[in-house]
């Protein structure tokens, strides 16, 4: 299983990784405002990568830090959990968690229940997110963004390598690791060079999600369109029960969190 390691204390934020990101995986440019130096100012279906520029007060007064906000490829990830047709799936060998938006309903179940808020929709692709480059994994390559990382602040390998790298690495500079942990741990760890929470990281020990059992659930569905319909209509009705039961089912998980 790999992961891959963001040390923000070699992050200058130039974002070539956010524009590796978008050439590799064909993504469209995203219309954008703010008021500060990050672009574009969050995730969306056709952003997966975005570098944000956080100022922090301290002891010494106000300074930049920058931290990465992607997907985090969990261990045990609650949107594959919630999810009614299996248009998320983890890749066990690679241990990246994988959209399929061809097979999305657009019940925004993933949306709903992701702990970091990273699944996105758009109209037209379905719901999207970074990949962790399987495409280029299989390949033998690196994911885009490690590769185009002028600094080093982004590297790829096993994830018990990674984790390691990640603790010494904290260590020397007086850091913070994040990942290893949060939501029962993740294929994206970081060090961070200040408290995560202050860069607007969300901290919480996670906890265990059941997954939905797809196969009932799209079982029951085409049998009660069938019985309403006489088969006519069926799939229109399959994907609006489905939307429904991924909605109840994230609902659910979030409660359980709170």
């Amino acid at each position: 299983m790999y992961a891959i390691l963001y040390d923000s204390s070699l992050c200058i934020g130039c974002r070539a990784c956010q524009v590796a990101c978008k050439r590799w995986n064909g993504l469209e440019a995203d219309e954008t405002e703010g008021t500060d130096f990050g672009n574009p100012q969050g995730l969306t279906a056709n952003t997966w990568n975005v570098i944000k520029y956080v100022w922090v007060e301290d002891g010494e007064g106000s300074k930049l830090h920058f931290v990465t906000n992607r997907c985090m490829h969990c261990l045990e990830p609650m949107c594959e959990a919630v999810c009614p047709v299996r248009a998320i799936v983890k890749d066990e060998e690679t241990g990246a968690v994988v959209p399929h938006p061809e097979r999305c309903v657009g019940c925004l179940a993933c949306v709903e229940a992701c702990p970091f808020s990273v699944p996105k929709f758009g109209r037209g692709v379905g719901t999207r997110k970074c990949t962790m480059c399987i495409d280029r994994l299989r390949l033998g390559l690196e994911p885009a963004c490690v590769s185009t990382c002028p600094t080093g602040a982004l590297k790829f390998g096993e994830r018990s390598e990674i984790v390691a790298m990640a603790e010494e690495r904290a260590s020397e500079v007086g850091g913070y690791v994040y990942g290893v942990h949060e939501a029962r741990g993740t294929s994206v760890i970081m060090v961070l060079t200040a408290p995560p929470e202050k860069l607007g990281l969300p901290t919480f020990a996670g906890r265990t999600y059941t997954k939905t059992p797809t196969g009932e659930v799209a079982a029951f569905m085409k049998e009660a369109a069938g019985a309403l319909t006489g088969g006519l209509g069926s799939s229109v009705l399959f994907a609006l029960g489905a939307a429904v039961v991924g909605g109840i089912i994230a609902r659910r998980a979030k409660m359980s969190r709170r």
